[in-house]
This record gives C-alpha cells, structure tokens and sequence, in this order.
C-alpha cells in the first residue's frame, strides 16, 4: 500500500526543516503524530504515539533518512506481518517556498490491512500533517518577520 500527500509552504526549505526535525514541537502541529521522543539521526530508533482513527498506538521506528532533504523512518516489525517506510521530503520551489511531500509505504499482511480498511483515514492524517506543519511554520515565520 502506498500513500502520497503534498503541500506547499510559503518557508524557505531550512526553516520547514527546522520545524520537521524539532519534535518538541509535534504536539503544537502534527494531528497523528503528536509525541516522537528519539534523535532525527539517521540509524537511532524513535518512539512514536500515533493518533488514528480515534486510535492511540505507540511505534518504533528507526530513522532511515534525515539529511535536511528528507526525514525517513522505517516501520519495523515481522516483515512477513509489516514493513515499510513514511518519508516526509522537502523541495525548495524558489522564492522563499517549499513543497512538504509525505510517502507512507505499508507491506505486509498489515498492509493488505491498512489497504482494505485505514487507506482514506491514514491518507486524510498524512494531509492533516501538511495541514499543521505548514500553518506552524508560517505562523511562526509571520511572528518573526513582524
């Protein structure tokens, strides 16, 4: 199973990267993901609460990918049960705007799962997290600028 959501932000790439990786602040912007405690360090494993679909579960993953492009962590697990990866990317349009993409890839058992059962509910969650990471940080680059 394989959901792709993208928005743009009026933020320069640096700052949407700054908000990404400052998990502090999750609680503040990210509907389904409001708690990561860990390092964004490519290799260290973070724990996440999760909020769907009226559901609160806690995850490890480990972190696959956090070079100021992207932040990626895989989904671990019993590969014949669940494996995949959410990779959250940023591309700089110009101009002072960025382009937040979020891939969320799901295999496994679980996978046919989520396909069958949670595919509309995660696919809204992962445009909820676009939704807030993009009023956070232009809420916070408005502040700063004015």
């Amino acid at each position: 199973m394989l959901i792709e959501t993208s928005i743009d932000i009026d933020a320069p790439t640096d700052r949407v990267w700054a908000a990404l990786i400052d998990f502090s602040t999750y609680e503040q912007w990210n509907p389904l993901t409001p708690r990561v405690r860990g390092e964004p360090k490519e290799g260290e494993i973070v724990a996440l609460t999760v909020h769907l679909g009226g559901q609160w579960m806690k995850r490890r993953h480990q972190v696959s990918r956090a070079d100021g492009a992207a932040l990626c962590w895989t989904i671990t697990g019993p590969r014949w049960l669940m494996h995949g990866e959410r990779c959250q990317t940023l591309t700089d349009l110009g101009d002072g705007r960025t382009r937040y993409s979020n891939r969320e890839a799901v295999h496994g058992l679980a996978g046919l799962f989520v396909q069958v059962f949670m595919k509309g509910t995660l696919r809204r969650a992962l445009e909820g997290v676009g939704a807030g990471l993009k009023a956070h940080v232009e809420s916070a680059q408005g502040a700063s600028s004015g």
